[in-house]
């Protein structure tokens, strides 16, 4: 049995010999820190890439679809009707200024938009990517449209960009937007 261990220790001796002549570095193991910080990186890279591809096809709808793809003309539509629904609400918002007064005046005002009807934006978390593309892509960051719910249905607001607080995650989507693209 002492032969056996000896043949081994002396083969490993060997084989380290050889290690340290070839001029190598012996590894070192990473910590749970760096291995974790890895994970982090990598799965903020990966929200990078689909933030990044979804926001493309806002950004561009025809671009990134093609000019014949029924989902770019559909985003396209949904571009158009909130830009639409904003120029309401600011028509509305002046005329209210300028012929209201203190007895007379508008107390409520929302919108009705195709969007209001469409679950990927009232329930599907898209709506942030329109946001974004009216901000950016149209330089409209005095208001920030938003769904309310009104009964069993949803109208659109605009309210103020001052007052309205996004969520963290929407905070840091729109972040990620204006890093990659802005």
């Amino acid at each position: 049995m002492s032969e056996n261990v000896s043949d081994a220790v002396n083969a490993f001796s060997r084989i380290f010999e050889r290690f340290k002549k070839s001029g190598g570095d012996v590894q070192k193991r990473k910590t749970e820190d760096e291995i974790l910080q890895e994970k982090i990186n990598s799965n903020e890279n990966a929200r990078k890439q689909s933030v990044s591809k979804a926001y493309k096809i806002y950004k561009d709808p025809f671009g990134a679809l093609g000019t014949s793809s029924d989902r770019a003309r559909a985003i396209y539509d949904d571009e158009q009707n909130l830009l639409k629904a904003y120029n309401l609400f600011k028509a509305v918002s002046e005329a209210v200024k300028s012929k209201s007064d203190k007895e007379t005046f508008v107390s409520s005002f929302e919108i009705e938009s195709p969007l209001t009807r469409k679950n990927s934006y009232t329930f599907g978390g898209n709506f942030i990517y329109l946001i974004c593309w009216l901000k950016f892509e149209e330089g409209i960051g005095d208001f920030v449209p938003v769904f309310r719910e009104s009964g069993k249905s949803y109208k659109l607001r605009f309210v103020p960009a001052s007052e309205f607080r996004f969520e963290n995650s929407d905070t840091e989507l729109i972040a990620i937007i204006k890093e990659i693209f802005y």
